[in-house]
């Protein structure tokens, strides 16, 4: 197989591209996966420490790429696809074309005004006074990905999910104040690399296996609101590997880009209409309340009725078949109610999740109680048994009533 000189061409159009880069002070990385629209990556480093700021880099190499000229450079024609692309990329990204002959590097920002649509396709002017030089450090800084301050978002869980072939974190994370895609992206890599060197461990096991060691796999979940997280409603997700973790203990690999670091990044699509359905669809305070409060105080009643006929029955005063006939009626009911708070026309408001939860908790126990005078229960099950187990659902029951009590009280 012939290697072809266009290869050879655009390989040195990279180098060149990437020593002038670094000869302005920024690391230039070579992105050869995950990513067919972006060659490079270019981080600004300052004081010899990486700021973690970023542009994308699409290089473009050799005469056919200059050949176009107008009055102020280059005409740089492109597809659709391309474009959509760069323009929806959570980094800045340059079109950079260059003459490899003369080593020279010119440059165009990519967005919505120097991307021209030709009709098929768009095209952008790269300036020939835009060159990769001393001259263009400062309007290259400006266009780079910014640096959010640790109190931009708060991260709500953090779970270690480490085995004994590698030490892995998973981070939840939500946004405190409005973020473009860009600054979700820098977000993501300030917790990815923040948590990489993170040394929390789930238990004394896992402390012993890694100790002092870095993570090998971290992975985000980020959360435009409060109320997202409690839905589980997501923007987007990322996962970065250590690059020497064997194959076999690598976790599967997200699809999506590259934001810098290797940190792959897949952001939901569907987020904004999704988020719309559930925000039509979540009820007040007052339709929750209305809703849940007269279900419980039923389910109050029907337990107490239930609770105090089996009392009766753990006193010897009545027998089971009287205990089963009393309390037929109200487990019924209880079924009833719980099926439908589970079922409810609504998602409860942000402030109320909890005292949901509680409600189901308790619908939930109570209807368990029926399961032990089943038949398979009492065929299984001894009379004393199910006697025991009945008077455990209850206390459960119980434990369950003072949670709602303490949620509702909460937000009243």
């Amino acid at each position: 197989m012939k290697y072809k000189k266009t290869n050879e061409v655009e390989r040195r159009g990279v180098c060149i591209a990437g020593e002038l880069f670094e000869s302005l002070g920024f690391a230039f990385r070579e992105q050869t996966v995950n990513d067919c629209g972006i060659d490079a990556h270019a981080e600004l480093i300052q004081l010899e420490q990486p700021t973690g700021q970023l542009l994308g880099i699409q290089v473009k190499s050799g005469p056919s790429y200059l050949s176009k000229k107008c009055e102020t450079g280059f005409v740089f024609p492109i597809d659709k696809d391309h474009v959509e692309y760069w323009l929806n990329h959570a980094l800045p990204v340059l079109v950079c074309l260059c003459d490899v002959e003369a080593k020279n590097v010119y440059w165009q920002v990519v967005t919505n005004e120097t991307a021209i649509s030709t009709g098929k396709g768009y095209k952008f002017i790269v300036p020939s006074t835009q060159r990769i030089d001393s001259s263009s450090r400062g309007p290259l800084q400006q266009l780079l990905t910014p640096i959010i301050p640790a109190n931009r978002y708060t991260i709500f869980e953090t779970d270690d999910d480490s085995h004994g072939a590698a030490k892995r974190y998973s981070f939840k994370v939500v946004i405190n104040s409005s973020a473009t895609k860009a600054e979700i992206a820098t977000i993501v890599r300030q917790v990815t690399n923040e948590g990489a060197k993170r040394r929390y461990y789930r238990n004394h096991l896992v402390e012993g296996r890694w100790g002092d060691s870095d993570a090998h796999v971290v992975s985000t979940f980020i959360y435009p609101t409060a109320e997202d997280y409690s839905r589980g409603l997501w923007i987007c997700r990322s996962r970065w590997i250590h690059e020497g973790l064997e194959k076999q203990f690598r976790p599967v690999e997200f699809e999506g880009e590259n934001v810098g670091d290797n940190i792959i990044v897949d952001w939901y699509e569907g987020y904004e209409k999704l988020s719309a359905c559930l925000s039509e669809d979540t009820a007040s305070k007052e339709e929750f309340f209305s809703a849940i409060l007269p279900m419980m105080n039923e389910l109050k009643i029907l337990f107490q009725q239930v609770e105090t006929n089996l009392l009766e029955y753990n006193e010897n005063n009545i027998n089971e078949e009287i205990f089963l006939a009393r309390t037929e009626e109200p487990l019924k009911r209880a079924h009833e109610l719980y099926l439908k708070g589970i079922d409810l026309p609504f998602a409860a408001p942000f402030e109320c999740r909890d005292v949901e939860d509680k409600f189901q908790a308790v619908a939930s126990s109570f209807d368990n109680m029926w399961i032990h005078y089943a038949e398979e229960s009492r065929h299984n099950l001894t009379k004393e048994n199910r006697l025991y187990l009945s008077l455990r659902q209850c206390e459960s029951v119980r434990k369950d009533l003072q949670g709602f009590e303490y949620e509702l009280e909460k937000i009243r």
